[in-house]
């Protein structure tokens, strides 16, 4: 089931999609803008604003006459004050046009040190930490106000039932500014749409702090420690999910799965910060639109700049433009990320990347089960006992509900990549935040005991099930 990549590495043994649709914050502090902790009454003001300050008051005290002297006096203090980064750095306006932030918000500002450049909680986080992410302008905007949806909501408790030794955070927008700089952000993060914005944020948490991004709208079945302890015990610094990974054709343009990534810190995604920031965001449309832009901007911060850096330790990886079902309607090949790097080979720039490993699977051998696309991403509502048809045509199939369940499902939930390896399937990913569930309240999710949601949740541990 793994591929790995690094010293010592080579095809081992055997055997997004779309994100889901998680709704997360409009804006987070620039690159431009000043760190929160650098605005305390206390800091020093750099030499160079002092400089200008005096330069340009003594310009305009040229003039000569009072008026323009008192002016000048007080366009020097207004360059020396600093821009409050809380106005600067997000959305939201009052009747008066004026930028607010919630005070749930602002209150998080104050615990950040002035003596330092790095964020407050940098230093303060287990490497072995699941992050999640959500935001809602009304239900969610900040971390101390904040209902998620019912489906979700009982997925964050199958995470905290299941995380093992790991700590889990559900990062919200008030949260963003105590564990990243805006610096490891896209310049233009605030135009990003939701799902880019999400996949930048992650890549900035797993490069400071390393631990796993998994979507919110996963259904963890068992603890990810066996698949963190694999990895480290490997020497690896990565490891995810690849379609195509042996052989099996993908429809759609795209490589590297986003909704699962483990990570050590500082690894690999210290490269896909970097290349976030050198892309600021303001790549919008494609480069046959706009010069220099993503050939798939949805999936810009994510499978656009992770596959380009998995490219580098194995050349050979599956290719997207390779792929003879990548076509309209659903997908194009000039979308596929290999078009965002060079075709690496041994003579330029040289041999693969050797100096780290890294381990691969297949999604569809594991948590994206061979249905999840079908009837409206509703296979969470389905019942394991049914003998409906539902004519699941991609391997393995399966034609009915039942046999969906047993044949395909439990057969994975008890399957390992090999003696002595991992599980295949520790968690469930939920397409489309899980189609018609995402309508329904917290009683009618539970209410029905013969769906495969109720069963995921019953085997996942929830008490009172």
């Amino acid at each position: 089931q793994n591929w790995q990549a690094g010293p010592m590495a080579g095809t081992a043994l055997g055997s997004s999609t779309a994100s889901s649709s998680v709704s997360v914050p409009t804006a987070v502090r620039g690159r431009t803008a000043i760190p929160a902790h650098r605005t305390d009454s206390n800091d020093t003001l750099s030499p160079l604003v002092g400089t200008t300050a005096w330069l340009v008051g003594g310009a305009c005290a040229l003039f000569g006459t009072f008026c323009s002297c008192a002016i000048c006096a007080y366009l020097s203090i207004v360059i020396r004050k600093p821009a409050d980064p809380l106005t600067t750095c997000y959305p939201g306006a009052d009747n008066s046009g004026a930028l607010t932030l919630p005070e749930t918000a602002k209150a998080s500002f104050h615990h950040q040190d002035p003596n330092s450049r790095e964020p407050y909680m940098y230093g303060r986080v287990k490497e072995k930490t699941i992050w999640a992410f959500w935001y809602h302008p009304k239900n969610c905007p900040s971390s101390k106000k904040c209902v998620l949806p019912p489906l979700i909501q009982l997925c964050t408790e199958t995470v905290e039932r299941n995380k093992g030794t790991f700590d889990y955070k559900i990062m919200h927008w008030d949260d963003i500014d105590n564990y990243v700089t805006g610096m490891e952000l896209p310049m233009h993060y605030r135009n990003l749409r939701p799902a880019v914005q999400k996949d930048a944020l992650m890549n900035a948490l797993l490069a400071r702090y390393g631990g796993v991004a998994l979507d919110i709208s996963s259904i963890l079945l068992h603890p990810l420690d066996e698949y963190w302890e694999e990895m480290v015990s490997r020497g690896a610094t990565f490891r995810g999910y690849m379609y195509r990974l042996h052989g099996m054709e993908w429809g759609n343009s795209e490589v590297s799965c986003v909704w699962f990534l483990m990570s050590r810190r500082e690894g690999i995604f210290s490269t896909a910060v970097r290349g976030q920031m050198i892309g600021m965001g303001d790549y919008k449309l494609p480069p046959n639109v706009q010069a220099g832009g993503y050939h798939n901007p949805y999936f810009a911060m994510g499978d656009q700049t992770l596959t380009p850096i998995l490219s580098m330790f194995n050349y050979t990886l599956p290719r997207c433009v390779k792929d003879p079902t990548v076509g309209p309607p659903w997908s194009w090949k000039d979308m596929c990320p290999e078009y965002e790097f060079p075709k690496w080979n041994d003579g330029m720039p040289g041999p693969a990347r050797n100096d780290a490993m890294i381990i691969l699977r297949e999604p569809r051998e594991g948590p994206q089960l061979p249905f999840s696309f079908i009837d409206d991403f509703s296979m969470g509502a389905w019942h394991v006992w049914s003998d409906e048809l539902v004519n699941s045509t991609i391997p393995p199939k399966c034609d009915t509900m039942k046999e969906c369940w047993e044949e395909v499902f439990m057969r994975r939930y008890h399957q390992r990549a090999g003696p002595g390896q991992t599980r295949v399937m520790e968690f469930v990913k939920l397409f489309n935040s899980g189609g018609r569930l995402k309508k329904m309240t917290r009683q009618q999710l539970l209410s029905d005991r013969g769906t495969y949601l109720y069963h995921w949740l019953k085997m996942a541990g929830l008490r009172g099930l």
